[in-house]
């Protein structure tokens, strides 16, 4: 199997879990439902759950907003090295992905928690901070490992970008502005998007190499 193919089918099954669990909420599937809340409610009501002002720095941390400008800048600095197909991938992701986001929160139209710590508007599923993070720390992550291997300096970074999606994931439900499905959610959907964008440029990169190779 190919690293082309395994992505692909990784992806596929992202999104295939992710499907199952969007199903599963759009119905109100009751032992999920009481899962979410009891979940929820530990956590929040725990000593880790009261650190409200730290969620709240770390909610505008993992704002698409931030994350966002963040995959701009780098989309930027990609294309000024040169490396145009991981710009244009870079782009590609955010952009369609945040799109996708949007809808997917439309079709499921899940109310958020009641009680929210810090009032949020808009669906509840998925978590577009935690979809945004986890999408930015995954192409971050791809780019390190592709031009610096698995040296200490990839790891530093990539453990950096860890602890900052486990800071906005905890965020959003310390603040109960999401249910742990709906995290869960953005990870699987953020983790199946890329692995999509990568399967592709792959694909194109070595179409072109071998139109190339023929002239």
């Amino acid at each position: 199997m190919t690293l082309t193919e395994r992505n692909q089918q990784l992806a596929l099954g992202c999104f295939g879990l992710f499907g199952i669990l969007a199903i599963l909420i759009k119905v109100r599937f009751e032992p999920l439902m009481q899962v979410d809340h009891q979940w929820l409610t530990a956590f929040s009501t725990s000593p880790l759950g009261q650190h409200v002002r730290v969620w709240e720095w770390l909610t505008l941390l993992g704002s698409p907003l931030v994350t966002s400008g963040l995959a701009v800048i780098l989309a930027l600095f990609l294309w000024r090295i040169r490396q145009y197909g991981w710009s244009l991938a870079t782009l590609t992701a955010i952009v369609t992905g945040d799109g996708l986001l949007l809808v997917i929160k439309a079709l499921v139209g899940r109310i958020r928690p009641f009680q929210q710590v810090v009032p949020d508007t808009g669906f509840s599923f998925p978590s577009g901070h935690v979809f945004s993070t986890a999408l930015l720390a995954f192409i971050v992550w791809t780019l390190l490992m592709q031009w610096l291997g698995r040296s200490w300096v990839s790891w530093s970074v990539i453990t950096l970008m860890a602890m900052v999606l486990i800071g906005v994931l905890f965020a959003r439900l310390g603040l109960r502005d999401h249910y742990p499905s709906d995290v869960l959610g953005s990870l699987l959907l953020a983790s199946g998007w890329w692995l999509q964008i990568v399967s592709v440029l792959e694909r194109v990169t070595k179409k072109r190499r071998q139109q190339q190779t023929q002239e």
